[in-house]
């Protein structure tokens, strides 16, 4: 079975696409040729199909789903692009989803296509006390990339295709961006929050395909599940830690609701079965990559001499 993965050379595309290969699928790879995705998909070179072009062309996307048997569509503008560039989001976002479902509807709708949308959709829901969830919480999303999302969920509802939506909670990456550090203070210390190994997130979306005929029609939170629920200070604090860290003061932090918060997934783990790794499992497999990447030496160093030397001076540069 050959499996479409747009947006494939992202830092969650990769691991998706790995996870696909280790069951024992194909994988065509469908992003921009920018030079980070030349980069990223080096690792997957021999072992994929990789397809460089643009989403928003409707002949480029053609020729990438030629010969398919599933489309993964995780192609997408996030923020805070999506927030400095509202125009490049909805042409990503829900143009370039209305690409793959016109060409879906050609060829009879009946083609697995899993859509990666966003808890983004739900918005802030600072005053809601039990876990959120599509049946009992109707999305209504602030800034343009929660707005995009929902778009573009509602136009695949309304194609007529067959279909399963995932809405992602907070997935974090074994490696941090600029951009994600710049974040790091737009959410407040209290928020809660479900964290999501990579690896169960890409499972999911392995399973979702796997079992197409009976997931199809559902909207599904994927998150860790209860005992992945903490609060945004204790999430970061233990991240921190591993580089010997402290926490920016709560002044630093915005005041302002963000949009995680707890999930049901009882309905999306029992379809899916893909809740098997915790926050502790991701400490270690971040340390370790930290480890792979940089050095044996480095967090030591980090722990040992920086941190203690410096770590206030950076995390007051943040």
């Amino acid at each position: 079975m050959k499996v479409l993965v747009t947006g494939g050379a992202g830092r969650l595309g990769i691991t998706v696409c790995r996870t696909f290969l280790e069951h024992g699928f194909q994988v065509r790879v469908f992003d921009l040729a920018t030079p980070y995705n030349r980069r990223s998909v080096r690792e997957l070179a021999g072992k994929v199909e990789i397809w460089l072009g643009d989403i928003t062309r409707a002949d480029s996307v053609r020729q990438a789903m030629s010969g398919v048997d599933a489309v993964v569509h995780m192609a997408a503008v996030l923020p805070p692009v999506a927030d400095l560039k509202p125009e490049l989001a909805a042409a990503v976002n829900v143009d370039g989803t209305k690409i793959i479902v016109d060409l879906l509807k050609e060829q009879g709708g009946r083609l697995p296509f899993v859509f990666t949308s966003s808890a983004a959709v739900f918005g802030p829901c600072p005053d809601v006390t039990a876990p959120l969830s599509p049946e009992t919480n109707p999305p209504c999303p602030e800034g343009p990339y929660g707005k995009t999302k929902l778009e573009a969920e509602e136009l695949i509802r309304q194609s007529g295709i067959d279909y399963v939506i995932l809405r992602l909670t907070v997935t974090m990456y074994l490696l941090f961006r600029v951009s994600d550090m710049e974040r790091m203070l737009t959410i407040p210390p209290d928020n809660r929050i479900e964290f999501c190994h990579p690896d169960d997130t890409a499972l999911a979306i392995l399973n979702a395909v796997r079992n197409f005929e009976k997931v199809k029609g559902n909207i599904l939170v994927i998150s860790g599940g209860p005992g992945q629920r903490m609060r945004y200070r204790d999430m970061l604090s233990r991240i921190l830690k591993v580089l010997g860290l402290p926490m920016p003061t709560d002044s630093k932090f915005t005041r302002e609701p963000y949009y995680l918060d707890w999930y049901d997934t009882e309905k999306s783990q029992a379809l899916l079965q893909y809740q098997r790794k915790t926050f502790d499992d991701y400490l270690e497999d971040y340390a370790r990559e930290l480890r792979r990447k940089f050095s044996p030496l480095f967090l030591p160093f980090m722990r040992y001499f920086a941190g203690p030397v410096f770590g206030k001076l950076i995390v007051r540069l943040v």
